[in-house]
C-alpha cells in the first residue's frame, strides 16, 4: 500500500510538469497565434509595442488591436477570421444594447374639443369620460356623484327634522317660538334657564361695566336706560320648566347642527368629484387610446363526470 506522502509527491510533480507546458503570457501567445511570429514579444517597435520589428508601425497597431480584441471581444483579428476561430473573450458574454428611450410627448394644448370635454366633466362628472369612450371611468364618477347627492339630501332632511324637534321642545317646555329666530337667539335660549336670568346676568352686567365703572361719577340714568333697551321680555321671554328639558333642547340642537355640517361636507365632496373628473378627462383626452384592459372572472367545470369539480380563474387583459 502506497503511503499518502508518496501520493502527494506524485500529484505535485504532475502539476509542475503541466505548469511548465503552459505559456508564460497567455495574451502574447494568443497575439502570436493571431498575427504570426512578427507579433511575438522580443523586439521594441517605434511606438514602444513589444513583439514587432523596429521601425514597423503596422505590427504594433495589429498587436494593439489584438489586445483590444482580447480584452473586449469587439472584433475578430484577420488571422483568426481566416482560420475560422473566435476571440477568447467572446466566451465571457456580450452586453445587450439598450434601446434608447423615446422622448416624452409634449403636453397637448387646451383646444376647443378638450375644453368642451373638461366643461362637461365639470357640469356632470363622468360626462367627459363617456364622450371619450371610457365607460368604466364614466360609471365610477357618475355613481360617486349620485352617492354624494343622495347623502346631501339625506343629511339635509335629517337637519330639518331635528330642527323641528328642538323648536317643538322650546315651544312646549319654555313657552317661546323659535321658528323665525336667528342662531344667536337660539343659543341664548339653550344657555339660560329664563329670560329674567339672562337680563340679570348679561344685560345688567354690561350696563354696569359701561355706566358704573367709575365709583366717583356713576351714571345711573344711563345704566337704567341701557337695561330697558336691551332686556328680553314680552314675546322674547322664556322660562324652562326643568333643567332636563333645557338639556334635551341643547342636545337636539347639536344633533341638528351635526346634520347640517354633514350636508355641507357632501356639497364639498360634490365639488371635489367634479374637479377630479375634469382633471381625469383632460388627461385621457391628451393621450392616445391604448389597448383595452379588462378583468374577467371565469368559473368552468373541470370534469363533466364530476359536477362538483370546478375551476375558478381570474383573467386579466392588458
Amino acid at each position: 500500500m502506497r503511503s499518502p506522502l508518496l501520493l502527494a509527491l506524485a500529484a505535485l510533480a504532475a502539476w509542475g510538469a503541466r505548469a511548465e507546458a503552459l505559456p508564460a503570457d497567455p495574451a502574447a501567445a494568443w497575439a502570436e497565434r493571431a498575427f504570426g511570429a512578427a507579433a511575438a514579444p522580443g523586439a521594441e517597435t517605434a511606438l514602444g509595442c513589444p513583439g514587432a520589428a523596429a521601425g514597423s508601425a503596422a505590427p504594433a497597431a495589429g498587436y494593439q488591436a489584438a489586445a483590444l480584441a482580447y480584452d473586449a471581444g469587439r472584433e475578430t483579428p484577420p488571422a483568426l477570421a481566416a482560420a475560422g476561430e473566435e476571440p477568447l473573450a467572446i466566451s465571457f458574454g456580450r452586453r445587450r444594447g439598450r434601446k434608447p428611450k423615446a422622448p416624452p410627448a409634449p403636453p397637448a394644448a387646451l383646444g376647443a374639443e378638450r375644453a368642451r370635454i373638461l366643461l362637461r366633466s365639470l357640469t356632470v362628472p363622468g360626462w367627459g369620460q363617456a364622450t371619450l369612450g371610457h365607460p368604466t371611468a364614466a360609471t365610477v364618477f357618475a355613481l360617486a356623484e349620485a352617492g354624494v347627492w343622495g347623502s346631501f339630501a339625506a343629511f339635509h332632511l335629517q337637519q330639518q327634522m331635528r330642527t323641528d324637534t328642538y323648536e317643538r321642545t322650546a315651544r312646549l317646555f319654555a313657552g317661546i317660538d323659535l321658528s323665525r329666530r336667528d342662531e344667536e337667539f337660539r343659543r341664548i335660549v339653550g344657555a339660560f334657564p329664563s329670560s329674567e336670568e339672562y337680563n340679570r346676568l348679561v344685560v345688567a352686567r354690561d350696563a354696569a361695566n359701561l355706566y358704573l365703572s367709575d365709583p366717583q361719577h356713576p351714571d345711573y340714568d344711563g345704566y337704567r336706560a341701557y337695561i330697558e333697551a336691551h332686556r328680553l321680555g314680552g314675546g322674547d321671554a322664556w322660562n324652562w320648566a326643568s333643567d332636563g328639558d333645557q338639556t334635551r333642547f341643547r342636545g337636539q340642537r347639536k344633533d341638528a347642527q351635526r346634520a347640517a355640517l354633514r350636508a355641507n361636507t357632501a356639497l364639498a365632496l360634490a365639488i371635489a368629484n367634479r374637479i377630479v373628473s375634469a382633471v381625469h378627462a383632460a388627461r385621457v383626452a391628451g393621450r392616445p387610446a391604448g389597448r383595452s384592459r379588462s378583468w374577467n372572472l371565469e368559473l368552468a367545470p373541470v370534469d363533466v363526470t364530476d359536477p362538483t369539480a370546478l375551476r375558478l380563474a381570474v383573467r386579466a387583459k392588458f
